[in-house]
């Protein structure tokens, strides 16, 4: 779902390889989540997002914003299973991304805990970055 695109763990590869450039971007997506920039999330998102669900990039986005605003703070824990290319500017990343944080008016009743296993679809545009541009559970 939504945390298909708040994922994060710093790699020790070549920076300019493709498998740290995905790594980089997934980073980016977590620093923008728990920064609550949507901006910058709507920057990593495809034009041409389309998950199995239905779900395009306006949905997912919409969905972005009201899990952040449900959450008055957000800590991301993340491990990067997998990352497999398969093509020149396609790759599939098995992760596993959970989200901390405390909910809205609910600060008496301690943390939430939502975490999932995903397989995320990246996509690298013309400029040489790697956008999410399909997602799915599990």
């Amino acid at each position: 779902m939504s945390l298909a695109i708040l994922v994060f763990l710093v790699g020790c590869s070549d920076p300019g390889s493709p498998e740290q450039q995905v790594r980089d971007t997934i980073m980016q997506a977590e620093l923008a989540a728990e920064a609550r920039d949507m901006g910058a999330i709507r920057d990593l998102v495809h034009d041409e997002y389309q998950d199995r669900s239905g779900r395009d990039r306006r949905t997912l986005l919409n969905q972005v914003r009201l899990y952040l605003m449900a959450r008055q703070s957000l800590e991301l824990l993340v491990k990067i299973n997998d990352i497999k290319f398969t093509a020149n500017d396609f790759a599939e990343v098995d992760v596993k991304a959970a989200g901390l944080g405390m909910r809205a008016g609910m600060e008496g009743l301690g943390l939430t805990a939502d975490g999932d296993h995903y397989q995320i679809d990246l996509a690298r545009d013309d400029d040489g970055n790697w956008l999410l541009i399909g997602a799915r559970r599990l």
